[in-house]
């Protein structure tokens, strides 16, 4: 991958974004046949980036998150990465940003619901992001925002494996939508 690109790991919470896109950043660099350090791709997570740099309008206390700042966010992206554009932005609102490939991360509602249990969610947050996975509704906000989607079911699946697929799929300037669909099978999680 010789040109620069910048790359969005999209998808509701729990569906291993965070593991996927390190693993993405390593692999990618280590592929990286002109192994200089300014063509090296960078991990971003923006929650980090909304949090320590007050990009966010609000805090929604009740879902405890961040109403991000989206134009403020653009800004600090474009002015901190100018020298170093080779990103892998990791984050459940990184569809939504200027990117030249998304990829969307898709988890089985029952697994997220226990993931999400596991980090002692509220019961309305892991309420609105089972129903955000069930509904697709990072799915289709990335079609909304990019032709270049590519979706992948993470359910019992290594990170490697799907690593792998990502980069295949980007090197092949492949898309691919209509994976999954946990609406007919997880309704009654609504």
């Amino acid at each position: 991958m010789g040109e620069i690109i910048k790359i969005a790991i999209t998808g509701t919470p729990g569906v291993g974004k965070s593991t996927i896109s390190k693993i993405l950043v390593d692999e990618l660099n280590k592929n990286n046949k002109d192994n200089e350090d300014k063509n090296n791709y960078k991990y971003i997570d923006i929650t980090q980036i909304v949090k320590d740099n007050n990009l966010y309008i609000e805090k929604d206390m009740s879902m405890d998150s961040y109403v991000v700042d989206f134009p403020e966010l653009r800004k600090y992206l474009k002015k901190e990465y100018a020298d170093n554009p080779n990103i892998v932005l990791d984050g459940h609102i990184s569809h939504l940003l200027d990117v030249d490939y998304i990829m969307v991360l898709r988890c089985n509602p029952e697994i997220i619901l226990d993931r999400l249990k596991g980090r002692k969610y509220s019961d309305n947050k892991i309420k609105e992001n089972v129903e955000a996975e069930c509904l697709d509704v990072c799915l289709i906000e990335s079609l909304d925002n990019s032709p270049n989607v590519y979706e992948i079911d993470t359910t019992n699946r290594t990170p490697h494996n799907i690593v792998s697929e990502i980069i295949e799929a980007i090197e092949n300037n492949l898309t691919k939508k209509g994976v999954v669909d946990w609406l007919n099978n997880y309704f009654y999680m609504l």
